[in-house]
């Protein structure tokens, strides 16, 4: 993170607040469009510098009076001004990287057994097992474009269960071809080895996969359909879907839920109306979607429970 002042950009580690400043952000993943829509709340403007987006996407966001979608950063000069690929420019106070982690794992020492290569753990089987060291070595939670703790869990329990010997895992040869099936069909959809543990809209079909490792029942419809349907309400998605649009298929949810908790001992839902950040009730309604364990959520809604 810089900090920019008359003397220049200064770095620091933690920053209290973005009041009245003119925010810019590098990056165009969840953590990128999350952050940038709480501090728009607060900021003078907020700029995202976004690698890949919709095409015709850029410019003034509809959905807020402070918001601008900008290409990647052609250069910074001392003075702070930010200048874009597009030829655009703004004189930035705060430059905020979102441009996510890479794996690293020091501490293993697998004689290269397990290998990191533009992100890509592997080889992994199912993105946990690697195929030669299963299942004394195992990753939990490398997935992402995810509702995190529910795919942990399942990963979980099914290396529990395979710890425990109360299930088996396919014969390494199996794995290892399962493994490079894998890796074969992205190359040929042309995805980044980057992206290898991209979940994003097969989530329901993964951990339902899991969820069978340990005999746990499938997903009931209602869940699928309702997580393929907030699915299109990525974080992205929302600065040009429009917080009443966004908020309105939420709520259509919402109402949805009320009928089904009457009958559905998992999910009791509490209202909660002095917040409303969309972003954080659709990652509860994500939540919701996905949970394979009784859960009490505190619902961010407008609508009250009657």
């Amino acid at each position: 993170m810089f900090f920019c002042n008359e003397s220049g950009p200064r770095t620091s580690c933690l920053i209290h607040s973005c009041f009245l400043q003119v925010v810019v952000v590098i990056g165009s993943s969840e953590s990128a469009f999350d952050i940038s829509q709480e501090i728009a709340t607060v900021a003078k403007e907020v700029h995202i510098a976004a690698r890949t987006v919709l095409d015709g996407v850029f410019g003034k966001q509809l959905a807020y009076d402070n918001m601008w979608l900008h290409p990647m950063i052609e250069g910074v000069n001392e003075d702070c001004y930010v200048n874009f690929q597009d030829g655009s420019f703004v004189i930035a106070d705060i430059i905020l990287h979102c441009t996510g982690y890479k794996y690293h794992f020091p501490f293993l020492e697998t004689n290269g057994v397990v290998t990191v290569d533009d992100n890509r753990v592997g080889p992994l089987y199912k993105h946990v097992f690697p195929p030669t060291l299963a299942p004394w070595l195992s990753f939990v939670g490398l997935t992402y474009q995810t509702i995190p703790f529910p795919i942990s869990e399942l990963q979980s329990k099914w290396i529990a269960g395979l710890l425990s010997n109360r299930f088996t895992l396919p014969s390494q040869e199996e794995m290892i071809e399962d493994v490079e099936t894998f890796y074969s069909s992205l190359e040929a959809s042309g995805t980044p080895k980057r992206y290898t543990h991209r979940v994003a809209n097969i989530q329901v079909g993964y951990n339902t996969w899991l969820a069978g490792q340990y005999g746990c029942p499938a997903f009931e419809e209602w869940r699928k359909q309702m997580c393929y349907e907030l699915m299109t309400l990525s974080s992205a998605d929302s600065l040009n879907l429009g917080l009443t649009a966004m908020n309105g298929k939420i709520d259509i949810w919402f109402c949805k839920l009320k009928r089904i908790s009457s009958s559905t001992p998992q999910i009791k839902l509490v209202t909660y109306t002095s917040l409303s950040n969309q972003v954080s009730r659709l990652t509860l309604f994500h939540y919701i979607a996905l949970a394979r364990t009784p859960v009490s959520l505190l619902l961010l809604s407008s609508i009250p429970l009657v």
